[in-house]
C-alpha cells in the first residue's frame, strides 16, 4: 500500500488523504466544497488563471432584450422577410444562451443536478448533457466567436432604417448613462445604510454570508450588485428593500411594466423617491425645502415620500433636483403613477373617497 500524502482542501481548509500514485491531485474534499469555491470566486470577481469566465444569465437576458428591440425596429421600418427571419433565428439562439446561462448560474449556487432536472422539465442525463460545464463553455465560446464575426458583416441599412437606427443609437446613450446614474445612487444609499448600522465590512459579510471585498465593491460603487445582494444588505442594515428597487433596477437597465395598477404604481414612485433620499444621505424634510428655493414645503416633501400624495409633475421635478438627482429618470415612473391615479378618480363616484386616501396634488 503506498504512503498516504495530506494536504488541505483549499475552499474549507480540511485534511486532504491520497495515495502516492498516478492521476490528478485533488485539491477540494468534494463536489459540494468545489462548488463553493467557484461561488466565491464568483463573487469576489475573481476567477483561476486559464478558466473561463461564463456570463451571467442577467447580460444575455439584457442581450435578448435589446435583440428583440431590433426586431421591433425592423418591423417599423418595413424590411425584407430574410432581414426579419435572420434576426429571429438570432433571437432563438440567445434564448438557448440564456437558458445555459441560468443554469450554470444555479449551478454555481450549489443547486444540484436533481433540481435542474425539475425545473427543466427533463431527465437529470439529459440535463447533465446538454448544460455540463464542458457544453456550455463550448456553447459561449461559440457565441464569442460569432458575435465577433458578424462584426462588419452588416448590410448598409435603407434611410428609413438610418434614422430609425440614428434615434435608437441616442436612445440607447441615454438609457446608459441613466443605467450609470442609478448605479452610483444605489452604491450611495447603501454606502449611507451602511454608515448608520456601525456595522465594519467584515461583520456585514458576516451577517449577509458575502465576501468582504464583494461587499467592499458593492458599497464603493465598484461592482454591480444582484438583487439578492441589496436586499441582504438592506435587511442588514434594518431597512426596506424597496426603498432600493426601483434603482436597482435602473442600474440594470431593466424595463419596467407600463401602466401598473395603482398600487403598484405608487409604490414605485415612492420607493424611487426614498432610494434617492436614502442616495443623498436622507436629508431633513426641512432641509429638501430650502434646497428647492421655496417651491416645495416640508409637508409636501413629506407627503411625497410617504406616498400620501401623488405629486404634479413640477413638484415631483423640484423634490428630485433638489435631492440631486436627474428628473428626467423618473418621468415615465411618474407618468404610471398620474395615470393610475386618474383612472381610479375617474371610476369613484364624485362623492367617495379617493382611492386609498391620496390626494392628486393640483
Amino acid at each position: 500500500m503506498a504512503e498516504a500524502e495530506h494536504s488541505e482542501c483549499l475552499y474549507c481548509g480540511s485534511a486532504l488523504e491520497r495515495s502516492k500514485g498516478r492521476g490528478r491531485r485533488r485539491i477540494y474534499c468534494d463536489r459540494a466544497c468545489w462548488r463553493g469555491a467557484r461561488r466565491k470566486r464568483q463573487q469576489e470577481g475573481g476567477a483561476p488563471k486559464g478558466q473561463y469566465h461564463f456570463p451571467e444569465a442577467l447580460s444575455i437576458a439584457n442581450d435578448l432584450q435589446t435583440a428583440v428591440a431590433e426586431l421591433l425596429n425592423l418591423e417599423h421600418a418595413h424590411e425584407g422577410l430574410a432581414t426579419v427571419l435572420s434576426q429571429v433565428r438570432l433571437i432563438g439562439a440567445e434564448l438557448e444562451n440564456y437558458a445555459a446561462a441560468a443554469v450554470s448560474d444555479a449551478r454555481s449556487r450549489g443547486a444540484g443536478w436533481d433540481e435542474v432536472a425539475v425545473a427543466a422539465c427533463q431527465s437529470r442525463s439529459t440535463v447533465r448533457g446538454r448544460w455540463s460545464e464542458k457544453a456550455v463553455t463550448r456553447l459561449f465560446q461559440n457565441r464569442m466567436k460569432e458575435r465577433s464575426a458578424s462584426i462588419g458583416e452588416r448590410p448598409v441599412p435603407s434611410a428609413a432604417r438610418q434614422e430609425i437606427l440614428a434615434d435608437a443609437e441616442v436612445g440607447a446613450r441615454e438609457e446608459t448613462r441613466a443605467a450609470a446614474r442609478s448605479s452610483r445612487k444605489l452604491a450611495s444609499a447603501l454606502s449611507f445604510l451602511h454608515r448608520g448600522s456601525g456595522l465594519h465590512i467584515k461583520g456585514v459579510a458576516a451577517h449577509t454570508g458575502l465576501s468582504s471585498s464583494y461587499v467592499s465593491r458593492m458599497l464603493s460603487g465598484e461592482r454591480i450588485p444582484t438583487w439578492t445582494a441589496v436586499r441582504l444588505l438592506a435587511e442588514t442594515f434594518d431597512a426596506d428593500p424597496g426603498d432600493l428597487r426601483a434603482l436597482w433596477e435602473a442600474s440594470q437597465g431593466l424595463v419596467r411594466p407600463t401602466r401598473p395598477p395603482l398600487h403598484e404604481a405608487v409604490a414605485r414612485l415612492t420607493g424611487a423617491m426614498r432610494g434617492i433620499h436614502l442616495a443623498a444621505g436622507r436629508p431633513p424634510f426641512e432641509h429638501v425645502a430650502q434646497l428647492s428655493s421655496g417651491s416645495l414645503t416640508a409637508d409636501i416633501v413629506e407627503g411625497a415620500l410617504a406616498g400620501r400624495i401623488v405629486p404634479c409633475w413640477e413638484t415631483t421635478s423640484s423634490l428630485l433636483t433638489a435631492l440631486g438627482a436627474q428628473p428626467a429618470d423618473l418621468r415615465g415612473v411618474w407618468e404610471d403613477t398620474n395615470y393610475a391615479f386618474l383612472v381610479c378618480v375617474m371610476a369613484t363616484p364624485d362623492d367617495g373617497p379617493p382611492p386609498g386616501g391620496m390626494q392628486l396634488e393640483e
